[in-house]
């Protein structure tokens, strides 16, 4: 399967270089049809006693030079079925909206965002936007290992191992993400370690590799007295296909000749008029000291 895989992205490569060398118009002007302004939302809640987050812009065009277009002056509001949970605009950074600091979330309950007052395609007609996710329980981590990994050389480093029980009740998904001394390594979505139970549900996972520090990234390799951190997010199926979709629609197509991407999944309604994720869930930590 591996050889497999190396031809065929050589193949690949080979044929891109002929059609590259091929390429010799140059081109002046690219003219792209606009298209219609949609809500842009990223908001979590988690069962961290914090400050929850919802942000909102607006969608443009795909050569837009313009700078994000941030939605001010919204009314939004996070609520569990019982308690509602008012969100304030922070004046530094305009279009970012944040609950007090005493809110979190609880495992079980299913959360619903409601943003209005908004006029996204400015038709002076305020529209309103939801949307639901379950927040999923979580067993705590029993303990994190170390365990060095050597057999790919451009990948040497150590595997952070998971120990923990799978909830169970179903299909589970999961976010990781490492701090080394409090400083969070996996600031990026390319850098997010997801995965799912599958085989796994209900049962233990024993040693399971969720992360490898690798030695050739100067942040990542570890020096005696390195605090590492696992963070196990429980996430549910709608974020666990927004990341893993934007993560594959990012880069390259291969075979070149692939089919076009297909849209982002969103769980934010009405679907035709926005995009982006509201996504509860729940955390737990586990550190070593290596």
């Amino acid at each position: 399967m591996k050889n497999m895989s190396i031809q065929t992205i050589a193949l690949s490569l080979f044929i891109l270089s002929i059609i590259a060398a091929g390429c010799t118009e140059t081109i002046d002007n690219i003219q792209l049809d606009s298209t219609r302004p949609r809500l842009v939302v990223e908001g979590y809640i988690s069962t961290d006693t914090t400050r929850q987050v919802v942000k909102l812009s607006k969608l443009g065009d795909a050569l837009n030079t313009e700078p994000i277009q941030v939605i001010s002056n919204a009314v939004v509001t996070i609520s569990d079925g019982t308690k509602t949970f008012g969100l304030t605009e922070d004046q530094t950074k305009k279009g970012t909206y944040f609950t007090t600091p005493d809110v979190f979330g609880v495992a079980g309950r299913t959360y619903t965002l409601l943003i209005k007052n908004v006029d996204i395609n400015n038709d002076q007609v305020m529209e309103e936007y939801s949307a639901r996710s379950l927040l999923k329980p979580l067993n705590s981590i029993d303990s994190i290992h170390f365990v060095y990994n050597n057999l790919e050389r451009d990948r040497r480093g150590w595997s952070v191992n998971l120990f923990t029980m799978d909830p169970g009740n179903g299909r589970n998904f999961y976010l990781f993400k490492v701090r080394k001394n409090n400083i969070l390594l996996t600031d990026s979505v390319f850098k997010y370690s997801i995965g799912d139970n599958n085989s796994f549900e209900g049962k233990y996972f024993k040693g399971f590799p969720v992360y490898n520090l690798r030695e050739d990234r100067k942040d990542e390799k570890l020096t005696r007295g390195d605090t590492i951190t696992l963070e196990m997010y429980g996430i549910t199926e709608d974020y666990y296909s927004f990341i893993y979709s934007y993560i594959t629609d990012y880069y390259p197509k291969v075979p070149i000749f692939s089919g076009p991407s297909a849209n982002i999944p969103t769980n934010i309604k009405p679907i035709d008029d926005a995009v982006g994720i509201f996504a509860a869930y729940s955390i737990k930590r586990k550190s070593v000291i290596y």
